[in-house]
């Protein structure tokens, strides 16, 4: 477990940097108010490329599972059923890695973005998910289940990474073409 949490971490650090220092912008006197905004064009940090934020949600996103189930599956530890610690592992898990994917995918697009919207995207895709899944369980269609376990944690990764760009554009004042 200790591999994968210093491997999470060591993901989210390589990723890109997360956090920039700035300096103050110069006070501004009468005489050289107007010649200072015309010689000094605006200064805008490039966006980081897909790559970032899609390498520090990954990261973050195992590390937040593997905290999130040893939560879930401590906090369930008194229950006497055979499968009431795997539960506690399954929501432990996806609360964790929703939550780390959206941190992920900020911090890996400079903090451009919002945060609570990429929370918001990643829960919603994580909750339909669930619900196919257990539409799925329902039918009995194993199939069904197997195929959506699968397809749901890139799918809740690269939806979380995108809107996270979006929001980090809409705010910066970029157009939206890549």
């Amino acid at each position: 477990m200790r591999f994968l949490a210093l491997s999470g971490l060591l993901v989210a650090l390589s990723a890109g940097r997360a956090v920039s220092q700035r300096l103050p912008t110069p006070l501004a006197s009468a005489r050289t108010q107007h010649s200072l905004r015309a010689a000094i064009p605006a200064q805008v940090s490039p966006e980081p490329g897909i790559h970032s934020p899609l390498l520090a949600a990954a990261g973050l996103g195992v590390l937040g599972w593997g905290v999130g189930a040893l939560t879930g599956y401590a906090t369930k530890g008194d229950c006497f059923d055979e499968f009431c610690g795997f539960e506690g592992i399954f929501y432990g898990g996806a609360a964790g890695g929703g939550l780390g994917v959206a941190v992920g995918a900020h911090l890996g697009n400079r903090r451009r973005g919002s945060v609570a919207l990429d929370v918001l995207t990643s829960g919603a895709v994580w909750g339909l998910g669930y619900v196919v899944m257990r539409s799925f369980a329902d039918n009995s269609d194993e199939a069904g289940v197997v195929l959506t376990a699968i397809v749901l944690p890139p799918t809740q990764l690269v939806a979380t990474v995108l809107v996270e760009r979006a929001s980090g554009r809409s705010r910066a004042g970029r157009p939206q073409a890549p």
